[in-house]
Formats: C-alpha cells, sequence, structure tokens
C-alpha cells in the first residue's frame, strides 16, 4: 500500500503556492499539509507535521543551505525541493549530501517525482 505524502508549500508567492497546492490535491498519494507565505516559520511546521517534502524557492545565500543541512539532521526522511527564480528548474536535496538539479521538468514529471517512494530519484 502506498502511503500519503505529506508537502509544506513554503514560498513568497501566494500565487505559486496556491497553483502548486491545486495541482498537489489533485495527484494520488500527496497531501499539502501547511503553506507558509516564507521559510520563517518553516522549522516549527516540519517539526509539527513531520512531511516527506518541503518545496520554497531556491534560497540566495549560502547559510540557508546551512539551515537546510541542520534540519535534514534532525529529520533524515525530509527532503527539499527548491524552485529556481526564473522557474527553468528544480534543485532537489535529500541527505545532506546529495542535491541534484532538474531542468525542464513537465508538471507530470514533477508530482511523479513527489510520489516516488525512494529518498531520490
Amino acid at each position: 500500500m502506498v502511503s500519503t505524502k505529506r508537502v509544506i508549500l513554503a514560498d513568497g508567492s501566494r500565487l505559486l503556492r496556491e497553483m502548486l497546492h491545486q495541482v498537489i490535491d489533485k495527484a494520488n498519494h500527496l497531501e499539502v499539509v501547511q503553506e507558509l507565505p516564507n521559510s520563517d516559520e518553516l522549522g516549527s511546521a516540519i517539526k509539527k507535521f513531520d512531511p516527506e517534502w518541503v518545496i520554497l524557492s531556491q534560497p540566495f545565500n549560502r547559510h540557508a543551505h546551512g539551515w537546510v543541512d541542520s534540519c535534514m539532521a534532525d529529520h533524515p526522511s525530509l527532503r527539499f525541493i527548491f524552485l529556481s527564480v526564473d522557474q527553468n528548474h528544480i534543485t532537489m536535496k535529500w541527505r545532506m549530501s546529495c542535491e541534484e538539479v532538474l531542468p525542464d521538468l513537465s508538471l507530470k514529471e514533477f508530482i511523479h517525482i513527489l510520489e516516488k517512494d525512494r529518498q531520490h530519484i
């Protein structure tokens, strides 16, 4: 049996959050458990909902990457998807040392990645 994956959307663009929420709601085995306008409350939301995925905008500084690594150390099954500013690619991060840039994904491919049970592609 496939389990439902919990997703947190944390992005400054309300329009993007709402569009992603609508698409994810239509997918099998995915549930948006929290929407946040920024990452300020992300740590507490991760503790509360224990999501498999966090989707947010690409961080502009390396300090954010350190926070992500620290968060992943505390929550080993957590995976992050960073949306590029130009929307041309996503960066998927799982475990502290594993990161992959995925260019030019279709919406169907994006949802397929979220629904997978594996820790990476």
